[in-house]
Parts: structure tokens; sequence; C-alpha cells
């Protein structure tokens, strides 16, 4: 049987509500949407599926969110990847850019600056 939904999307925070949040918001995509509590369930979800995009919380116990993508970008470097933090944290970002290649840092609760 075919996937009904043109893309998957990944949600990675150690926070369940964000979590919940995240997937309200996007409900009325196309979409599948797929949540990770950490940074290691979301590298076994991205080693077994392709998603289109990743949205990941940059702290979160064990590897930050930067450090996950850098991971991703090697594993699917075609997935978009995305930081979501809730703090200014301008060498995160730095490092988002640089070695996590992200194509957006979202701060919580909703501003979204493109790179």
């Amino acid at each position: 049987m075919k996937n009904k939904y043109t893309h998957s999307i990944l949600l990675v925070d150690d926070e369940e509500g964000i979590l919940n949040a995240l997937r309200r918001l996007l409900k009325a995509l196309d979409a599948k949407v797929v949540t990770a509590p950490n940074a290691e369930a979301a590298l076994e979800l991205v080693e077994n599926g392709g998603f289109s995009l990743i949205v990941s919380d940059q702290r979160m116990p064990g590897l930050s969110g930067v450090e996950l993508l850098q991971q991703v970008r090697k594993i699917s470097p075609d997935t978009i990847r995305i930081l979501l933090t809730g703090y200014a944290d301008i060498d995160a970002t730095v490092r988002a850019i640089n070695e996590g290649a992200v194509k957006y840092y979202l701060n919580k609760p909703g501003t979204m600056r493109c790179f």
C-alpha cells in the first residue's frame, strides 16, 4: 500500500509539551509527523527511514541539537534541518549553521530566522 503522505517530519525535544504543541501546529499539513524524546531515538528513526524535515531542540540531555543535526547531515543530506531553542545562544546558532547545516533557527516560542 502506498504511503498517503507526501512528506514526513521528525520533531525532537525532551519536553513532551513542546512536542505536542508542534504536532498540533503541523496537523493541517499533508505530512506524517513523528516525535522523538531525545537525539539518540531520533538518530535511530533517521537511520530506519527518510524524513523531509527535522526540527530539533538544541538543549537536550545527551547529544545537543547541533550534534544531532551534524549526524543527520551525514546520514540524510537532503533532509531540511531546523534548530529550535529557548535560549538566545549565538554560539549555538553559529555552530548550527556551520556544523549542522541548518536551514532555519527557531526561538521558542516562535521567532524564526532564515539563513
